[in-house]
């Protein structure tokens, strides 16, 4: 992997800003007051001992998230997810339908027994009653392409956004069609796992269900990490130095399952009948550009400890 630039003018750091702020002149009015207090509990809090370095690394992957666009790569990064939920979809109502048929079994049944529940499980199993006959093959096997497709697309856009958050040009694949099916095995391996928390958690008691819910949120950061390392570009030269962002990614989505299970999919249940298809679809939009940030904010903290520590090997 090609290195970042090591020469770029080092950017003002999180204690000389809050110095700059706490050195304009205050005016004698309650806000001003309460803006020059938060201020002063800014400079002791990023200061203090073991809180310093890691007050400073936070400033550093935010001021380069903002200069990258964080936001607009989050988005571009949703879109594409969108879009490659449409097949897999497809094919979950296609495939529940032809097992109802081959079984005589509800597709509700079939839902529950393949581990899916909630808001998504009652969507699927609803669609997969009206999938039935041959043309309902051909459109699997069509969908199945395009999910391909769709996956190469996604692929490229993860590695896009994470060769911008490192600053390194983006570099095309040398085996396009084993990159996609790695990311495809992983995406679903990711999905899969993700989706584990919540039926365990009411399948099992307690302490099993803690346990169970606490070793499905360690692989998350153990899959991103794999991601980073062989799909994604990276100036790293061991994977170690990959670890922090892969634990960001982990926190970032577990906080994500959680909105989604206790606020997110109750609250598209019940205004469904509102505002009909695209609530959930502005739902998942939403849910999924928080994935995107999750992403591209673990690339860069990764990104500016690489940095910092090609800094100090130049000062030593």
């Amino acid at each position: 992997m090609a290195a970042p630039e090591p020469d770029r003018p080092p950017e003002a750091t999180l204690a000389a800003q809050l110095a700059e702020l706490a050195s304009r002149p205050v005016r004698d009015t309650r806000i001003e007051r309460g803006r020059a207090r938060a201020i002063d509990w800014a400079q002791r809090v990023t200061t203090w001992g073991p809180l310093a370095p890691v007050a400073e690394t936070g400033w550093r992957t935010l001021r380069r998230d903002a200069s990258v666009g964080g936001s607009v790569l989050g988005a571009a990064l949703a879109y594409r997810l969108f879009i490659w939920l449409l097949p897999l979809a497809l094919i979950l109502v296609l495939g529940l339908g032809l097992a109802a048929d081959q079984s005589d079994q509800n597709p509700t049944g079939i839902v529950h027994d393949a581990g899916i529940t909630g808001f998504i499980a009652r969507s699927i199993a609803g669609s997969a009653e009206h999938a039935h006959g041959w043309g309902s093959a051909i459109a699997l096997v069509t969908a199945l392409v395009v999910l391909l497709y769709q996956t190469s697309s996604l692929l490229r856009a993860a590695r896009a956004v994470t060769a911008l958050a490192w600053r390194l040009p983006v570099q095309p694949l040398r085996r396009p069609a084993r990159a996609t099916g790695l990311f495809l095995a992983w995406i679903l391996a990711f999905t899969v796992t993700a989706g584990l928390a919540a039926p365990l958690r009411v399948a099992l008691a307690f302490p099993l269900d803690l346990l169970s819910t606490l070793a499905v949120y360690l692989a998350l950061p153990v899959l991103y990490l794999v991601l980073s390392w062989w799909l994604l570009p990276h100036a790293s030269e061991r994977w170690l130095e990959l670890v922090p962002g892969s634990i960001l990614f982990g926190a970032a989505i577990a906080l994500i399952g959680i909105f989604n299970s206790l606020v997110l999919f109750p609250w598209l249940a019940q205004r469904q009948a509102t505002y009909g298809v695209l609530g959930v679809a502005a739902g998942l939009l939403f849910s999924f550009f928080l994935f995107g940030r999750a992403v591209e904010l673990s690339a860069a903290l990764n990104a500016e400890l690489s940095e910092s520590r090609t800094r100090r090997r130049l000062a030593r």
